[in-house]
């Protein structure tokens, strides 16, 4: 006799093909409570993102300071922000400012050393910055930071201070006080007449070229290397020099008793200071 096939559903009990539910543990509702919360946050911000990619838009700038302004002041959520000194004695901001979905507003504030202006964006997705230009005046102190482009001055003669938050800074033909900072790009200074400089970067390198001698020099990188080139002649420098696992080259006449300072540390990198040939 040949057997039969049947489609019966096998009886419960000892040998069912259900498997038994896992046991909430602790470990998983851990998980659970911590990674439901996050998967809803990525997909949120996916979304607005693409829908951000989609609904930019952009409008030009101009904005020009009142008279008798001290300081010029610019702090930019992105983009490229250069500085430069132009004939007049008034100071100018103009530019192409884009934006996500929601189009920011150009804000000023007056304080007692000047005026700040600044960009911020209202969505956190999409393309948001502002690219400009700052013209000021001989002798006028300037601060622009920008939070993820490049920061520029050229031929100013007043104090500037440059910060951005992963561009680079660059620096030519300058006199004024120099406060330059990047948490991860390079600085790159050429034509330096400036006689105190101080800079900083997370990891990028440094380098510096001085055309007149400089008395207050300080630098440090995260881990890239740093170079500083003081003009030829016969002054005498103070160096302290510093890195953690690179090598230290100096060129310079050297006395500690020197008023002309020269300070350099890096993480990681070679320190190179010396004379222009």
């Amino acid at each position: 006799m040949y057997g039969t096939l049947t489609s019966e559903t096998p009886p419960a009990g000892k040998g069912s093909a259900k498997a038994p539910p896992l046991p909430l543990t602790r470990a998983r509702r851990a998980a659970l409570a911590i990674g439901v919360p996050l998967c809803l946050i990525f997909t949120a911000y996916t979304g607005l993102s693409l829908v951000a990619g989609v609904g930019q838009g952009h409008f030009p700038v101009s904005y020009a300071f009142p008279a008798g302004t001290g300081n010029a002041n610019v702090s930019v959520s992105g983009g490229d922000v250069t500085v430069r000194q132009a004939a007049g004695t008034k100071a100018q901001l103009t530019g192409t400012a884009t934006y996500s979905l929601i189009r920011p507003h150009l804000t000023t504030r007056h304080t007692s050393g000047g005026v700040s202006i600044a960009y911020h964006c209202v969505v956190p997705a999409g393309n948001c910055g502002l690219d400009a230009t700052l013209s000021v005046p001989a002798r006028m102190a300037a601060s622009v930071s920008t939070g993820g482009g490049d920061a520029t001055a050229v031929g100013t003669t007043g104090n500037v201070m440059l910060s951005t938050g992963g561009g680079d800074v660059t620096v030519d033909r300058v006199s004024g006080v120099l406060s330059l900072n990047t948490d991860g790009g390079t600085i790159h200074g050429t034509a330096i007449t400036a006689t105190q400089v101080s800079a900083h970067s997370g990891g990028g390198d440094i380098e510096i070229v001085f055309t007149q001698v400089p008395r207050d020099v300080h630098v440090d990188t995260g881990g890239g290397n740093v170079t500083i080139v003081v003009p030829p002649g016969s002054a005498q420098y103070h160096v302290t020099a510093n890195t953690g696992g690179g090598t230290v080259s100096e060129s310079v006449p050297l006395n500690t008793s020197s008023p002309n300072v020269i300070t350099a540390a890096s993480g990681g990198g070679d320190i190179t200071i010396r004379q222009a040939t």
